[in-house]
C-alpha cells in the first residue's frame, strides 16, 4: 500500500473537517501531514511557500454562477485573497492567499449562496464540467445542465465515492459546441440521438493528460437522463473498487483500468453491476467541437450570449464584481465560466448588445480579442504551486501580447490554441494544443534555470491528436524567439488558404525539430 493509500484508509477526505475547524483556532502549523493532504478535498492546497497560506478551488458545476453567487466570490477574493482570483480550466475559480483562520467564515458564506469546495480537489469527483451555452444552445440535443446538476448533487457529499484511487474528471456535454474537452475526461458523456429519435448521451471514459496521456473511448453505451446518474454510479463503482488501481500512485487513474481490461472489458462489468444491459451507443452523435465561445452567440431564445477573453484566466475581485453588474443591467445576472478560462455574460437582448459593449470592462475583455491573447491558456505556474518548475500566469501573459504585436495573422485559425504549463501535469493541457509549452529545467554551469520543452500539433479534432515535443528545454529567454520562428515557419511554408492546425497536422515533428534547434552561445561550456 502506497502512503496516500495508506493515509486515506486511516481517515476519509471529508472528514478532515473536524481538524480543520481546529488549525483554524490554533493555527495551520497543528496539521498532520496526512491532514494537509486531505484538505485537498476540501478544496485547499498550500502555498508552495508552506507559509500557512492556501489556495481555495471552489467548484461551479459547469462553470454556472448566480449573481448573488459571482458577488460572493469577488467579496471573498477582494478580503480574504489579496484581490486574486484565477478562472480554471474546469469552469472552477480559485482564491489565493486564504489564510487558514478565515476558512471556516470563508465556507460559510460560500455555503449560504449555493457554492462549495466539497470534492474540488482530492481522490475524489472533481467539479463536473460542461458546454458553456447548456441549456441555451439551440443546436442542444439534450440539457446537460439538468444532468450534469443531478450528478454533481449524487456525488456531493457521497462517501461511497469519496475515496477513489485518484481524481475523477467528468464531462456532460448536450450540445457539440463547445463539447467540454470530453476526451480527455474520466468519464465523458456527448449528446445523441437513437434511431428512434430517443435523445440522450453516449458515454466514453478513460480520457486523461499528464505523463500518460490517453483520449477518452466510446464504451458503446447510451443512457437516457433519466438512466444517466445509475449508470455513471456503476461506471464509478468500478474504478473505485479496482485494487489494481490503487497499487501504484502513478497508474491509479482509470485511464489505465481502460488499458487493462478494454471498453469491451468495463462494459461488461457494467452489465454485471447493473444486473441489465444498457443500450448500445447511439449511431447519430454530431461530431463534438471545442468552441470557446468567445464572441456574440444568438441563443435559441432569440437572446444573446457575449463571451469575453480573461487574459490568462485571472481576474481581480473588483473585476469580477464588475461583470456580475453588467450581467445583472443586460442580462438576468447569471454569469458563466469556460473551460477556456474565459467568461460569458448570457440572456442579453439584442435591444441591449450595443450598450453592453460599450462598457469600458468589457472593451477590454473584447470579444473580439487579438488572436493570441484569445489562444493563451496557462496553469496557477510557480508562484503558487509546488509541481510548477516555472512561473507562467505573468509569462504567457507577455508572450500573448508580444505575438499580437509582432505576428501579422495570415489564416493561422481563429481556433489557434497556445498552453502554457508550468510542469508535466498538464493542468493548462499544453498536450491538446496548436502550440504547448511545458516547464522544465535545464541545468548550466551547476544552476537550473527555467526553460520549456515545446510541442507541436494537439488537437481535439473528430480525430484528436496529443501534441509531438519538437524541441527540448529552450532556456527561457529565448522561448518569444522560438514561438516566433514556429510561426514565421508556418507563413513561409503553408499552402494557401491552410490554417496552422492543418499545416501542423500534415508536417512531421522532425521537420520541425531539425529547423528550431539551436546552439545558444550564452549556454556553452567557458572557453568552449
Amino acid at each position: 500500500m502506497n502512503r496516500f493509500e495508506k493515509t486515506k484508509s486511516e481517515k476519509d477526505g471529508l472528514d478532515v473537517w473536524p481538524a480543520l475547524q481546529r488549525a483554524a483556532v490554533e493555527g495551520w502549523e497543528t496539521l498532520d501531514d496526512g491532514d494537509l493532504m486531505r484538505l485537498k478535498w476540501y478544496g485547499l492546497y498550500a502555498h508552495n511557500a508552506a507559509d500557512g497560506h492556501f489556495m481555495l478551488r471552489v467548484k461551479v458545476t459547469q462553470g454556472i454562477l448566480t449573481h448573488e453567487q459571482t458577488l460572493e466570490l469577488a467579496a471573498i477574493a477582494s478580503e480574504f485573497g489579496r484581490d486574486v482570483i484565477d478562472c480554471t480550466t474546469r469552469q472552477c475559480v480559485q482564491i489565493h492567499w486564504l489564510r487558514i483562520e478565515d476558512v471556516p467564515a470563508v465556507f460559510s458564506r460560500l455555503e449560504a449562496v449555493g457554492l462549495t469546495t466539497s470534492g474540488a480537489c482530492g481522490d475524489i469527483t472533481r467539479n463536473i464540467v460542461g458546454s458553456s451555452l447548456a441549456g441555451l444552445d439551440a443546436d442542444e440535443i439534450v440539457d446537460g445542465k439538468a444532468t450534469a446538476e443531478a450528478i454533481h448533487e449524487y456525488f456531493l457529499d457521497n462517501k461511497l465515492y469519496s475515496n477513489l484511487p485518484r481524481k475523477y474528471k467528468i464531462s456532460i456535454a448536450g450540445s457539440p459546441r463547445g463539447a467540454a474537452r470530453g476526451y480527455i475526461n474520466c468519464l465523458s458523456l456527448f449528446g445523441a440521438i437513437q434511431e428512434d429519435g430517443t435523445r440522450g448521451y453516449n458515454i466514453y471514459v478513460g480520457g486523461g493528460l499528464s505523463s500518460a496521456p490517453r483520449f477518452a473511448r466510446d464504451l458503446d453505451i447510451f443512457v437516457t437522463p433519466e438512466e444517466t446518474a445509475e449508470v455513471v454510479a456503476a461506471i464509478t463503482a468500478i474504478f473505485r473498487d479496482s485494487e489494481e488501481n490503487r497499487a501504484r500512485r502513478g497508474k491509479a487513474r482509470i485511464k489505465f483500468l481502460v488499458d487493462s481490461v478494454g471498453t469491451d472489458g468495463y462494459r461488461e462489468k457494467v452489465v454485471e453491476l447493473l444486473g441489465r444491459d444498457p443500450s448500445r451507443a447511439a449511431a447519430n452523435m454530431p461530431t463534438p467541437d471545442q468552441d470557446d465561445h468567445v464572441g456574440i452567440t444568438e441563443q435559441k431564445d432569440g437572446n444573446f450570449a457575449v463571451g469575453l477573453v480573461v487574459p490568462v484566466g485571472r481576474l481581480t475581485g473588483a473585476w469580477l464584481a464588475e461583470l456580475a453588474g453588467h450581467a445583472a443591467e443586460y442580462g438576468d445576472g447569471e454569469l458563466r465560466l469556460t473551460h477556456q478560462q474565459n467568461v460569458l455574460i448570457p440572456h442579453v437582448p439584442a435591444d441591449r448588445l450595443d450598450a453592453l459593449l460599450e462598457e469600458p470592462l468589457v472593451k477590454e475583455f473584447a470579444p473580439s480579442a487579438p488572436l493570441f491573447s484569445r489562444a493563451m491558456q496557462s496553469c496557477t505556474g510557480k508562484e503558487f504551486c509546488g509541481l510548477a518548475k516555472v512561473h507562467t500566469k505573468e509569462r504567457a501573459r507577455e508572450i500573448a501580447q508580444f505575438l499580437d504585436n509582432r505576428i501579422k495573422v495570415n489564416g493561422h485559425g481563429s481556433d489557434i490554441r497556445i498552453h502554457f504549463a508550468g510542469c508535466s501535469s498538464s493542468c493548462a493541457q499544453h498536450q491538446i494544443a496548436d502550440i504547448g509549452i511545458e516547464g522544465v529545467l535545464k541545468k548550466v554551469e551547476g544552476e537550473f534555470i527555467e526553460a520549456m520543452d515545446i510541442r507541436i500539433g494537439g488537437r481535439l479534432t473528430p480525430e484528436p491528436v496529443f501534441g509531438t515535443v519538437v524541441v527540448k528545454k529552450v532556456p527561457n529567454w529565448h522561448l518569444n524567439e522560438t514561438l516566433v520562428k514556429i510561426l514565421d515557419l508556418y507563413e513561409a511554408e503553408h499552402a494557401e488558404g491552410e490554417t496552422f492546425r492543418d499545416f501542423s497536422s500534415r508536417t512531421a515533428p522532425e521537420w520541425w525539430t531539425e529547423r528550431l534547434e539551436q546552439k545558444d552561445p550564452d549556454l556553452e561550456p567557458a572557453g568552449a
